[in-house]
């Protein structure tokens, strides 16, 4: 067990929080918790179970979470690696890198709240929400989140269900509607393809559509058609089939082609006819880790022009998508779910700490939903 010094903490921040004057109420903080951290970048042997202090609130908006599930994303395991971390560190300011705690969605009970954060959200509620990519994660028995990114957990749902649900769907939600431009469009007559639709982000892509009224074609193994035909999608094809990219060319022209399983543009066959192509896997962070921010976003620039220069006289274009933390976004996945018009796919549950188990799982690929870490008797 690391145990992590506490040098950071100035000693005002809990003039920040809200405590009302039912804090004997309030469910019990620890002065020590248990968090998967790393604190080098490097393979998965870089994680550690460490301990450390409870995180204290320092911003008014922010709420101390006691987490009891959190997911595991493809970007977990990217960010061990040091994926992003130029970029990331121009957003954390004058808050250091290391020990970096990873996790990027959750579902927990509000144990401590900032002035600003209003009665809408009371000591003791569940929520359920996502943390930007630049903050401390959530794979962490407490964690900070601010007010704007979470919403009431619902009723229907359990702590593991919930927690399988917002950066995933969020990933969907900046992929198609901001880069895929279905914010500006009548999404019940659009035609929308999703490359590998039975992952994290692909079920959730398949189902924020059709909860739209949206005409879905996807693609993905054999053996996940079946669970892509359940959530909806109106044409599922086995991407190893000898007929698979005729049988997609025959459905016509895509509004937006979302690549969620890395295919590339480049890759697509010429016989489909689309407007947008989105790829959720950019090579902008990988360029400015590599190369340095100025030269890195150079570079970047121009892969994405020359992407598009034939594409554009063509009628089409390329587009990067990312996880984009939005308010109004969650705030429409949440009214969605809560209508049980997206349901959560979960491939897999681990506890709290065999969550380096669930990360191999992960990099082995293959996905069937989410893995997600049930924190338990951890709590």
């Amino acid at each position: 067990m690391i145990k992590i010094k506490n040098t950071l903490l100035p000693p005002f921040p809990r003039l920040f929080c809200n405590r009302h004057s039912n804090i004997a109420n309030k469910p019990k903080t620890l002065n020590k918790i248990e968090a998967w951290q790393i604190h080098n970048y490097g393979d998965l042997n870089e994680l550690q179970l460490s301990q450390m202090r409870t995180p204290v609130i320092t911003d008014p908006d922010q709420i101390l979470i006691k987490v009891e599930a959190a997911s595991l994303n493809p970007i977990d395991k990217a960010m061990i690696g040091g994926y992003g971390r130029r970029i990331f560190n121009l957003f954390r300011e004058n808050n250091l890198e290391f020990p970096l705690t990873l996790g990027r969605d959750f579902c927990g009970e509000i144990v401590e709240k900032g002035h600003n954060v209003g009665r809408s959200y009371q000591l003791g509620d569940k929520v359920y929400g996502f943390i930007p990519l630049h903050k401390q994660g959530s794979h962490s028995q407490f964690a900070l989140v601010n007010q704007n990114h979470i919403c009431h957990k619902p009723s229907h749902l359990s702590h593991v269900e919930a927690a399988s649900i917002p950066y995933a769907a969020m990933t969907a939600y900046g992929g198609l509607y901001i880069a895929g431009g279905l914010l500006m469009k009548d999404v019940g007559r659009c035609q929308i393809l999703l490359l590998g639709a039975s992952g994290g982000v692909g079920t959730m892509a398949v189902q924020l559509l059709k909860a739209q009224k949206a005409k879905v074609v996807s693609t993905c193994s054999a053996d996940a058609v079946p669970l892509v035909k359940a959530l909806g999608a109106d044409n599922v094809f086995d991407y190893h089939q000898a007929n698979y990219e005729s049988e997609v060319a025959a459905r016509g022209r895509y509004d937006v082609i979302l690549d969620c399983c890395k295919f590339g543009f480049e890759n697509l066959p010429k016989s489909w006819k689309y407007t947008n192509f989105v790829n959720l896997n950019s090579p902008l962070l990988v360029n400015t880790d590599e190369q340095g921010l100025i030269l890195g976003l150079t570079t970047s620039a121009g892969n994405l022009l020359s992407s598009n220069i034939f594409s554009i006289l063509e009628g089409r274009s390329i587009r990067w998508g990312f996880f984009v933390p939005s308010t109004s976004g969650f705030q429409f996945i949440d009214k969605l779910v809560k209508r049980q018009r997206i349901k959560p796919v979960i491939h897999k549950v681990f506890k709290f700490h065999e969550l380096p188990k669930g990360l191999e799982m992960l990099s082995a690929g293959h996905l069937r939903g989410k893995i997600v870490v049930d924190f338990g008797e951890n709590l």
